[in-house]
């Protein structure tokens, strides 16, 4: 015969008494983690692109662990995704995407979801999150610290790996230099050190001009 904890007695009285808890239609309780305790997730309306390209819509909520949780409008299953079985979704006013193999020097990531920022011809940026990295579990027992709400800017080119952008001068014009430096107005501005970080906007449209005028005709950083 099973005994009840203190702290469990009350909540098996309102049980008995046919006392229930409400839970909106946009939210689920499950178990996680070794406490066993509930956990409310707030489900928000979406749209989610599968790795065919097809979109579908539904309630999404996305993980600290780095994982897309999704059910039907019409229905309580869930089912989650990683990143890569999932290219894209719309959670909320923001769009999130799938970044690869992303280079964190102290670790390297196959796949993770950031949020998209722009993107001009080749070229995407995002905001990488480390909240939504599984930085916990992942760097269990490790000597990195990853400061808290920790951000980073990444680029993710049409084809081949996705690329940190440094803050740091030195890194930033290595970095960028092998990214663009091929159109010549772009390596010598970066090179002066006449845009940053903050000018990415700029270059990755500057960038993607050049490439559509064929490559031929100088263009400014504007």
């Amino acid at each position: 015969m099973a005994v009840l904890s203190h702290s469990a007695a009350p909540f098996a009285l309102l049980l008995c008494a046919g006392v229930c808890l409400a839970v909106t239609p946009a939210q689920a309780q499950y178990t996680s983690g070794g406490a066993g305790l509930p956990r409310i997730v707030n489900y928000h309306d979406g749209a989610y692109q599968l790795a065919d390209g097809h979109w579908q819509t539904g309630q999404l909520y996305l993980e600290t662990s780095g994982q897309l949780r999704v059910r039907p409008i019409d229905s309580k299953a869930t089912t989650v995704y990683q990143p890569g079985q999932v290219e894209a979704f719309v959670l909320k006013t923001d769009t999130f995407g799938t970044v690869r193999n992303v280079d964190m020097s102290y670790r390297r990531i196959p796949a993770v979801f950031a949020q998209r920022l722009y993107r001009y011809g080749q070229l995407t940026a995002f905001t990488l999150d480390h909240r939504y990295m599984g930085e916990g579990s992942q760097l269990l027992g490790s000597n990195t610290v990853v400061p808290a709400g920790a951000v980073d800017l990444v680029l993710q080119p049409a084809v081949g790996d996705a690329v940190v952008v440094p803050a740091g001068r030195r890194a930033f014009t290595q970095t960028m230099l092998a990214l663009v430096g091929d159109c010549p107005e772009l390596a010598a501005q970066i090179t002066k050190g006449k845009v940053g970080r903050q000018h990415m906007r700029q270059i990755l449209r500057t960038y993607a001009r050049w490439q559509q005028a064929g490559s031929a005709q100088p263009t400014s950083v504007n």
